[in-house]
């Protein structure tokens, strides 16, 4: 008899591409970007059957951002309706930079229940450095975004929870950078979380002083109950799955099959995922994730948070990655 598939949150991309270059993303277009097959917009009609398909499994959770800029689909509202309507949280990581005025405010009335702004560099100028952003962006401008958005929400009494994300940087100069991030979120009187930097699989290098360090196991994703669908795909197909979206910038690598083609269920129990399940058993690894630094066991990588999330539980949902690292 075969077990029962579960899944409790879902990593649905409905845009593919970025409109920012950061330096420590392999969207970073100086490095060479994303595999241009990836760089699609997910429709309404796909995104739906997407939603449906992974509530059969019990999704409770629904992130719209994947490894792309959620925000510069205009139609957003529409997606975060989609959400809700299937009885979900509806969760969008962003830079922030398209969301002020009516786009904000239609995203905030559409049942939008998290947002957090990518907010890197504890300074101005870091901010410029690490964000590399040509649109017109700047640190004051985020903030300015954060607190019009957070205005905006208690003065229309939702729900949506606004928050800041940051990394460090530099770790030789953690507590200095700490302390000038814990300024800034003081001053927004917003949630955050600060985290030191991930290589992305393998594909950027931190740096020896910010590198992880630890025992090597599974990660524990491939186990848990964590779908990431992308928006484009391989061959013109769309709905890539992914094992995860650490894998940007090695996507074409990591297909493990597309929801154009297949149900959510038929792929993870496909011949593809299996065999990433079994590498993680075998410690072999397949090889887009034998270099991540997510296999390391370094509990330390949330520096500070102010929310009462528990470290490594996915927002939203009832589980842990670490509940799955020991197979």
């Amino acid at each position: 008899m075969k077990s029962e598939i579960k899944i409790d949150r879902a990593v649905i991309e409905i845009q593919g591409a970025c409109n920012f270059d950061c330096t420590m993303c392999p969207q970073d277009k100086r490095t060479g970007g994303r595999h241009k097959g990836f760089l699609r917009k997910m429709n309404l009609l796909d995104f739906e059957d997407n939603v449906a398909d992974c509530k059969q499994h019990g999704m409770n959770v629904v992130n719209l951002d994947g490894s792309g800029e959620a925000t510069l689909n205009n139609n957003l509202p529409e997606y975060i309706k989609i959400v809700k309507k299937y009885d979900a949280m509806s969760v969008i990581f962003s830079n922030g930079f398209r969301m002020h005025g009516q786009y904000m405010k239609d995203c905030v009335d559409a049942g939008l229940d998290f947002f957090r702004f990518s907010f890197i560099g504890p300074t101005p100028e870091l901010y410029d450095k690490w964000m590399n952003n040509k649109r017109g962006s700047s640190y004051h401008l985020i903030k300015k975004h954060v607190k019009e958005m957070m205005d905006y929400v208690k003065e229309t009494g939702s729900n949506c929870v606004v928050e800041t994300y940051h990394l460090i940087t530099d770790n030789d100069n953690l507590e200095q950078e700490l302390e000038q991030y814990k300024a800034l979120v003081e001053e927004l009187g917003c949630k955050t979380e600060i985290w030191k930097m991930h290589n992305w699989s393998g594909a950027y290098d931190i740096g020896e002083t910010n590198a992880r360090k630890g025992e090597t196991k599974s990660c524990g994703r491939p186990f848990s109950p964590d779908v990431v669908i992308r928006a484009g795909g391989l061959d013109g197909k769309r709905g890539a799955v992914h094992p995860c979206c650490q894998v940007l910038g090695r996507d074409e690598e990591a297909v493990l099959g597309h929801t154009s083609e297949n149900t959510i269920e038929e792929i993870i129990r496909g011949e593809e995922y299996s065999a990433l399940r079994q590498s993680h058993r075998d410690k072999t690894y397949t090889d887009y994730c034998r270099d991540c630094d997510f296999l390391l066991d370094a509990p330390e990588t949330l520096v500070y948070t102010n929310n009462n999330r528990a470290e490594q539980k996915m927002l939203g949902t009832s589980f842990s990655l670490e509940d799955y690292r020991d197979v």
